[in-house]
């Protein structure tokens, strides 16, 4: 009986082992192709990313050209606008200038004609004053020469009344004598003074001849200097145009290597390794049976394969608990080979 009991032990162990190598074997196909789906996600994933970031490079290019451009013509824009003003500029600055250069001219010209009138004026009044002072100087002479006319005129009136009255001898000297030194100290009075108004005279003379002098360099002090000629501004150039840089298009390399798919499990490896483990399981089972079955022949049991007949193919059962069909053997659990 103890062999009958290990050899259903056995079956059902490979019985056992048979359905849970099936039901790992069918895990590992779904977890395979549950593997192989998400690889190729992923690959399709990655390679769906590379597309994009690449169409990303190629527009985030365009803006930065278009934006390139769109600066040029601002910048552009910005350069005629200055140009033209910087040249209204210097031409309302070149009118300034030459309005200032001629308003320079004329008061320069308008200074020129003040100093030369002033100056004549100076002269005109140093001559008249210099006219009045030496019409005074011969009125003087002349009232002096009448004087000494005059005082000559007395001599001889007196000198005539001596000689009527007949005073001679010592009496007529003193007295003619008097009369001369009479006439003397007045002829010698008039002396000094044609002496002193001539040297008064000189001395208005210079003093004229100082103040107009001295009117001269006031006028010429107040004389405008020379202007010149005023610079002109600068006539502005243009502005310089700036130099654009066009980022290169981009080659395949600056994308970076396209994405690859990754390595999948080989079909049917977890498949094989599952019945692999199980076959494995079943072979214990078969040996651990054949032992069983070969103590209970050790220990004096019948033979099975005793009274069969080879021609007929009838007999006892074979092994225990073996029958016949249709008087045929039929294999007992406890058969073993």
């Amino acid at each position: 009986m103890a062999a009958w009991y290990a050899a259903g032990a056995a079956a059902v162990q490979i019985g056992t082992s048979i359905w849970g190598a099936n039901k790992a074997s069918n895990a590992a196909d779904k977890a395979e192709e549950a593997q192989i789906k998400a690889i190729k996600a992923r690959y399709q994933y990655d390679l769906d990313a590379w597309d994009a970031k690449k169409k990303q490079l190629n527009a985030q290019r365009e803006e930065t050209v278009d934006q390139i451009f769109l600066n040029a013509r601002n910048q552009g824009k910005q350069r005629a606008y200055s140009d033209v003003a910087n040249l209204e500029k210097y031409y309302y600055n070149l009118q300034i200038r030459d309005r200032n250069q001629r308003g320079n001219e004329a008061a320069f010209t308008r200074s020129e004609d003040v100093y030369q009138q002033t100056t004549d004026l100076n002269s005109i009044q140093a001559k008249s004053a210099m006219d009045a002072s030496i019409k005074k100087l011969e009125e003087q002479k002349d009232e002096l020469a009448f004087d000494r006319q005059e005082s000559y005129i007395e001599m001889l009136q007196t000198e005539g009344k001596l000689r009527a009255k007949g005073i001679t001898g010592r009496s007529g000297a003193k007295a003619r004598q008097a009369e001369f030194a009479d006439y003397g100290r007045q002829v010698t009075a008039l002396n000094a003074t044609d002496d002193s108004m001539g040297s008064e005279t000189r001395r208005m003379l210079e003093e004229i001849i100082r103040d107009k002098y001295s009117a001269d360099l006031t006028a010429y002090a107040s004389k405008m200097l020379d202007p010149g000629v005023l610079p002109e501004p600068i006539r502005p150039d243009p502005l310089p145009a700036p130099e654009i840089f066009i980022p290169r298009v981009f080659s395949d390399f600056d994308f970076g290597p396209q994405p690859i798919e990754g390595a999948m499990p080989a079909s049917g490896v977890a498949h094989d390794m599952a019945w692999g483990q199980a076959i494995q399981g079943i072979g214990s089972a078969i040996g651990s049976g054949l032992n069983a079955y070969a103590g209970t022949l050790g220990s004096g049991a019948s033979d099975p394969w005793a009274g069969y007949d080879a021609g007929t193919g009838t007999g006892p059962a074979m092994g225990a608990g073996g029958g016949s069909v249709m008087g045929r053997g039929t294999y007992g659990p406890n058969f073993g080979l």
